[in-house]
This record gives structure tokens, sequence and C-alpha cells, in this order.
């Protein structure tokens, strides 16, 4: 089966299913720009949500992270997720995307301390999510290869992300920035670090 996955090389999305389908086989990444013109005039014309990552598998297009993932893992015999990790992953997207969505807002001009009622509330999230995380976090073990999956790529990408783009400060969580530490060996990662 040949796998071409779209995305930026930045994205954290992109980069936890470049990281997955690393571990699974030799596939192409085509990377894309949405600022510039013809990439966003691309994305619109094969994605009607108009987001990254897309998965194409011959003549299918798979749009979204999560159902990438569940297409990945029938079709690999990928381990199950548990209910836990089923909440953890999408406590990681939530934070993902508040995120994201801070970062946007913040390029596009506005000032993430000035006070306004839906930053604030988007930037108590991320807390929320890490001290949700942070006791499994302290369970994980980077010599024990079963810790390496979907759940735990999804959260490496999204703290070295948040760091990359100077929206989250790890500062007050310990656990977190070991677990970039202890991780950033494990397999993909390396051949999927953004550009500086």
């Amino acid at each position: 089966m040949k796998y071409t996955l779209i995305g930026s090389f930045t994205s954290p999305y992109a980069r936890k299913m470049r990281i997955l389908l690393s571990t699974l086989g030799p596939f192409e990444f085509k990377s894309i720009n949405y600022l510039e013109q013809a990439d966003s005039n691309f994305l619109k014309s094969i994605n009607p949500i108009n987001q990254i990552p897309i998965l194409l598998v011959g003549d299918t297009k798979i749009f979204d992270s999560r159902v990438i993932y569940n297409y990945l893992a029938k079709t690999h015999q990928l381990k199950e997720l548990t209910l836990e990790e089923e909440n953890r992953l999408s406590a990681i997207d939530a934070a993902m995307n508040t995120s994201i969505n801070l970062f946007s807002l913040r390029r596009g001009g506005l000032d993430l301390n000035s006070g306004n009622t839906y930053v604030e509330r988007q930037k108590e999230r991320i807390p929320l999510i890490l001290n949700y995380l942070s006791p499994w976090v302290k369970t994980l073990n980077s010599k024990e290869p079963a810790h390496w999956n979907f759940v735990t790529m999804s959260l490496y990408s999204y703290l070295y992300w948040g760091e990359f783009r100077q929206i989250l400060d790890l500062s007050e969580f310990h656990e977190m920035r070991l677990f970039l530490e202890n991780f950033k060996d494990a397999p993909g990662v390396i051949e999927t670090t953004p550009p500086a």
C-alpha cells in the first residue's frame, strides 16, 4: 500500500502522523505551506475542511489525523486504543487546537496578554490539560517500546511544537520537559524534527 501524507514540516498534527507512518514502512511526504497562495489553493481543492494532514491512499483521501490513525490501525493491526488512551488523545488534541488558535491569533496581531475573554479561556485550558496528563506522563519509560505509541507520539509532537512556537511554557511542568528529553531519540523523532 502506497501512502502519501500531505502536511507541513512544523504542524504537530502532521508530525505525529509522520512519526507513526515512519514506524510502518516507506511513505511519501508532500510538504505544503498554506500561507503561500498556490499551496493554499491546492489544499482547498483536495480537502473541504481546509486543514492538514491529509493521507492519500490511491484515490482515497483521509482528512483528519484521528481518522487517519483509525484507518492505519485497522490496516496494520495496531493495538486498539483503550478508553483511557482515547481520553488522553482527546486531551492532547484539545491542547493542540487551543495552542494553534493562540498561535494564529498572535500571528494575526492580537496581543495574547490583552485580557481578551476568549483568549483567556483558551489559555486556561492548557495547564488544566497538562495537569490531567501529568500523572500518566510520570509513568512513561522511553526504554519500554510499548510506551512509544500514537498517544505518546501525539504528546511529543504537541509539546515540541508548543515550545518551538513559544506558545508553551513548560517551566512549571517538569515531567513534560523530562518526557521531551527522554523520548527525543524515539523512533521517528529525529527524522521528523522541523527545520529551525
